[in-house]
């Protein structure tokens, strides 16, 4: 039965099937080949992949990042952090990592974050005198935080896959978001010497700084809320989506830059982003139920621990793999076809369930900025006009960058539970 259905699934995408589509029809043949359950299984297995409380959290985020999208917060943001950080070499680079970050922790989306940012510093990065191409480049790379910073989506998929708790994913988080936006930032700072670019002779008053403050008060204060709630306990995760709704409208709002046909657009925008990501979480469901059925995890896991025999041969082997799969293969539907069949492995070997867990989303990220189909490659170029080929020249520093910091990320696991 495992083989039939590994096979199938193979094929389906090798001819180019959307994976949720392949997941649905892969299953369907292996129960009909095999006589293993009525066909029924599938609706069932996949109304249940779907009905839990914790991942209605996913299309609520994804309606809050369109809302902030779509409103004026993400250039008030930017104002904000030219004034507090732009006073560097390649100040702009800077505050548009910067401005990526925190836009990351209202989001927890990649393109989105790419999109919202990007049509705002990429003029501004080539009037500071960056190359065309690697300001488009230094966009998609700070558009790599989305899904690390919490909140984060694809962490929410992953803790209900896999049975981690997702507050503590998203606690868990918080230092390697940080280090992988320093380390961004420091990045750009090298870049900018090889340039030339100099240092910002613009300068901001205390009484303008206290401006832009005021004005970003309101999109600052989101993130402090959300993930201040979900820590303290005050509400779930999904409580935490639900309100980040609430609190984007409403700010969108009193920033007068949402109307009725805009928030329309909205809607059916994020409604169907949500539904190709719930077909794939409820399709994954059978396909992992029919994993376990057919004991592929555990025959993989006592076929692995014999020749993957320490925790450095296995994380050295299972960061090239996610890095490869990350590149050809959609972040979310990575996460619930491998990590069942991966993951076991690491565990019997007793890596702790959070850190496994944060460096296979966290690797999985670089896929973002990497060819052939890094999803933040295809969004910057549709945003600035760049070619593809162009960007992915002015990505290189920044991919190595990337990957510098998720392997010490996977090296010291202090990195992930030091707030816990």
């Amino acid at each position: 039965m495992g083989a039939i259905l590994i096979i199938s699934l193979l094929v389906l995408m090798l001819i180019g099937m959307p994976i949720a589509y392949a997941l649905v029809l892969c299953s369907g043949i292996t129960l009909v080949s095999t006589d293993f359950a009525d066909l029924i299984i599938m609706v069932q297995r996949m109304f249940g992949g779907l009905d839990s409380f914790p991942i209605l959290a996913c299309p609520l985020f994804i309606l809050a990042g369109y809302i902030m999208e779509g409103s004026s917060m993400s250039q008030r943001l930017v104002d904000w952090a030219s004034c507090v950080c732009g006073r560097t070499r390649g100040g702009v680079g800077t505050v548009t990592i910067v401005a990526c970050a925190i836009f990351a922790a209202l989001t927890g989306s990649g393109p989105a974050t790419v999109a919202a940012i990007g049509a705002i510093m990429y003029p501004a990065l080539i009037d500071a005198g960056y190359p065309k191409n690697s300001s488009a480049a230094l966009v998609a790379a700070g558009g790599a935080l989305g899904p690390v910073i919490p909140p984060s989506i694809v962490m929410i998929i992953y803790g209900t896959t896999m049975g981690v708790s997702v507050p503590d994913m998203f606690t868990g988080a918080i230092v390697p978001g940080v280090l992988m936006a320093v380390a961004l930032i420091a990045a750009n700072n090298l870049m900018a010497r090889r340039w030339g670019i100099e240092v910002s002779d613009k300068k901001y008053t205390a009484r303008e700084v206290l401006g832009y403050t005021w004005k970003a008060a309101g999109t600052l204060f989101m993130p402090v809320l959300v993930l201040g709630g979900i820590y303290k306990g005050i509400f779930t995760a999904t409580e935490a989506a639900a309100i980040a709704c609430a609190y984007s409208l409403l700010i969108s709002i009193c920033y007068k830059s949402m109307t009725f046909k805009k928030l329309f657009e909205i809607l059916k925008k994020s409604a169907t982003v949500s539904a190709m990501g719930l077909l794939i979480v409820g399709s994954a469901n059978v396909f992992g139920w029919l994993l376990a059925a057919g004991k592929i995890p555990a025959t993989i896991t006592t076929f692995l621990v014999p020749l993957l025999h320490t925790k450095v041969l296995y994380m050295a082997v299972l960061l090239i793999l996610l890095f490869i799969i990350g590149t050809l293969m959609e972040t979310s539907a990575s996460v619930v076809i491998l990590a069942p069949i991966i993951v076991p492995t690491g565990l019997a070997l007793g890596f702790d369930p959070l850190h496994l867990g944060l460096v296979f989303v966290i690797a999985l990220v670089v896929g973002y900025i990497t060819p052939p189909f890094g999803v933040n490659l295809f969004t910057v170029c549709s945003t600035t006009g760049e070619s593809y080929v162009d960007v992915v020249k002015g990505l290189v520093p920044y991919i190595l960058t990337v990957i510098a910091a998720v392997i010490l990320i996977a090296a010291f696991p202090v990195l992930t539970t030091v707030l816990l």
